[in-house]
């Protein structure tokens, strides 16, 4: 797969049942999101106390899927860097 982060901030999503993993690179303000299909998006221009919140979103349990089409989708543009 081309141009995909880094994966020293990754936080994986083991309980959701639409995302495998959240990534982040801090320099570029780019969140990553794989799917469990192997889709991989890039939002831009996210926040990094938007990325912050998300990640402690998953690690005390809630759900990715929520919080990634409730406050991410809507408001951030993306690029898909895989195809499956």
């Amino acid at each position: 797969m081309k141009n995909r982060l880094n994966r020293k901030n990754a936080v994986y999503t083991l309980r959701s049942g639409t995302t495998v993993l959240i990534n982040y690179n801090d320099i570029r303000h780019i969140l990553e999101v794989e799917f469990i299909n192997g889709d991989v998006y890039q939002y831009l221009h996210v926040p990094y106390s938007l990325w912050k919140e998300y990640a402690t979103v998953i690690t005390k349990g809630g759900s990715s899927g929520i919080f990634l089409n409730s406050r991410i989708k809507p408001f951030y543009s993306y690029i898909k860097i895989s195809a499956d």
